[in-house]
């Protein structure tokens, strides 16, 4: 009954927010982005711009990237409630706005609860959000979990070159 509750709280709210799935937090009772997302879901967000500018990518930085990024992609699994999140996802598509990176980039947006995370990332293993996942040929390369270790753009390019 308990799980029943659980599952009717967090999605009786669920709306259809041109194909993006929102639903309350089950903790605040504030809207939250659930499931795959576009850009367009959360980029028109106040936390979104305001840190979407702190990171200034160098042209050193994007010619790295772009050299060895070819062909790469990359899943971002954060929260909408989150402000690791809304630190880093804006910083992270700042640098790779400038690349070849940036038209291989999906969102997925999780809840706080880690029952739900795992149902919407099956096989992901996410402990912390916003969590990067580099794939190359379809293979992880590397992850970004909560914040970098470090400067964002070298950590970026560490993980495509396969140091990281």
């Amino acid at each position: 009954m308990k799980v029943l509750l659980v599952l009717i709280s967090i999605f009786a709210f669920i709306a259809d927010a041109g194909a993006q799935m929102v639903a309350a937090d089950s903790i605040t009772q504030e809207r939250v982005l659930i499931g795959p997302v576009s850009r367009s879901a959360f980029q028109d967000s106040t936390w979104y711009h305001a840190n979407y500018n702190l990171y200034n990518p160098s042209g050193e930085l994007i010619r790295k990237i772009d050299s060895t990024g070819a062909g790469d992609s990359v899943a971002v699994v954060f929260g909408s409630w989150c402000s690791d999140s809304y630190m880093w996802v804006p910083m992270f598509l700042r640098i790779t706005d400038s690349t070849g990176l940036a038209k291989h980039i999906s969102f997925i947006a999780v809840p706080r609860s880690r029952g739900w995370r795992d149902q919407l990332t099956p096989g992901l293993a996410i402990e912390k959000v916003p969590t990067f996942i580099f794939y190359r040929g379809g293979r992880e390369l590397g992850r970004i979990e909560e914040e970098p270790k470090g400067d964002l753009g070298d950590n970026v390019v560490k993980i495509l070159r396969g140091e990281k």
